[in-house]
């Protein structure tokens, strides 16, 4: 959720079989490196601040039957991340939007002003009018390598949006901007009990350290149900807190995929419900608005000696991971191959050495030279007589 404020902020992560086996493995394994190596300073550099003024007036009626005209300005801080590398930045739509809770906010920042008593800014409906919101964005100098840290705060222009019950999805872009650090996103939404890692600016944090050296926040959970907004768009609930200042902020699976914008958290007595928005919804939004989505890093490129395997054999089973299906099936071919090695192996130390070469002079029949005799040496007992010396 947002958090108002009356100022702009300060300025601104078997040996030969064992070895074929590894061979084999290799590759795959080395694939999904890149996949699950994830960290921090790689997502730090993605983050941004999304800071949106909102200019209104306010027509205040008093008892005696006048008005007065009030005029201010309120801030409203959320967090946001680059999705593309031209510039385009996501973000919580209602962090753009002007809606209910923005008006009740400017409503309580009038009275607060004015000294006004008498009146809760949640019962009054006076006359309000606003500018087109000014948004601006910038990265906290405690980001290291982020293309806006420490920097003056950028003007961007809003290109699209969605109300929260429509999606909570907003896009946002600073002209004339490459290179941007952009974050890949998730092909599917998670299921319940998936890890997830919301990441964003809590205000909390912001306003009780030196805000100029503030690096995003990680809390990590778990999802906890999949739900629909009264308008029938998807969303997640998630058990990690989305506190004030995170919102707009992205949540990602292990793999470090965004799979939803923190979007809100609904509080009702002790009880409190946190919400992502949809992963496809959100994919769908920011095609449909013209953005080049980055290629998640576990879809690196195929080797030259399987380009050929067709797209249908890319993902086995019921969503198993090729890689996995893959490194069972060598782990099974080595042991098979052990198997059948060993096996040639008795089968040469089986082979009795009289059928190597006969001694001169001697025919099959004739009885085997005195010595030891081992036992597949032995001719069987015959009935009614004892073995044979």
């Amino acid at each position: 959720m947002k958090l108002s404020s009356s100022s702009w902020k300060p300025g601104k992560k078997g040996t030969v079989t064992f070895a074929i086996a590894s061979a084999l493995t290799a590759p795959l394994l080395g694939s999904t490196s890149a996949w699950a190596d994830v960290n921090s300073d790689t997502i730090d550099k993605s983050i941004v601040w999304v800071d949106t003024a909102w200019s209104a007036t306010v027509q205040v009626p008093f008892k005696d039957g006048t008005t007065e005209t009030f005029k201010t300005t309120l801030v409203t801080l959320c967090t946001g991340w680059f999705v593309s590398s031209t510039g385009h930045v996501a973000t919580a739509g209602h962090c753009v939007d002007a809606d209910d809770a923005l008006y009740t906010s400017i409503y309580a920042k009038v009275i607060d002003e004015q000294s006004l008593t008498g009146v809760k800014p949640e019962n009054v409906d006076w006359p309000l009018s606003l500018a087109d919101p000014q948004i601006k964005i910038d990265q906290p100098s405690g980001i290291d390598g982020g293309v806006l840290s420490g920097k003056t705060a950028i003007t961007a222009q809003l290109i699209a949006k969605q109300g929260f019950e429509k999606g909570d999805n907003a896009l946002l872009r600073i002209a004339d901007m490459k290179d941007t650090p952009a974050l890949a996103l998730g092909s599917e939404a998670p299921k319940v009990r998936d890890k997830v890692t919301s990441i964003g600016f809590p205000d909390l944090v912001g306003s009780t350290s030196d805000v100029e050296r503030q690096k995003p926040s990680y809390r990590s959970g778990a999802v906890s149900s999949r739900s629909y907004s009264t308008q029938g768009v998807p969303r997640t609930e998630i058990d990690t807190d989305i506190t004030p200042g995170m919102s707009g902020g992205p949540s990602v699976n292990e793999a470090g995929e965004v799979i939803g914008i923190n979007s809100a958290y609904v509080y009702q007595g002790a009880g409190q419900a946190n919400y992502i928005t949809d992963t496809q919804t959100l994919r769908d939004f920011l095609t449909s608005n013209g953005v080049k989505l980055a290629e998640a890093a576990s879809k690196s490129p195929t080797p030259a000696a399987v380009a050929d395997v067709p797209a249908s054999n890319t993902q086995g089973g019921q969503g198993i991971p090729v890689w996995i299906i893959a490194t069972i099936a060598v782990l099974i071919l080595a042991v098979l191959a052990m198997a059948a090695l060993l096996f040639v192996n008795m089968r040469k130390q089986r082979k009795p050495a009289v059928y190597a070469q006969l001694p001169a002079g001697q025919s099959p029949a004739s009885p085997p030279p005195a010595g030891p005799q081992l036992p597949w040496m032995q001719e069987p007992p015959q009935p009614g007589n004892g073995p044979r010396p």
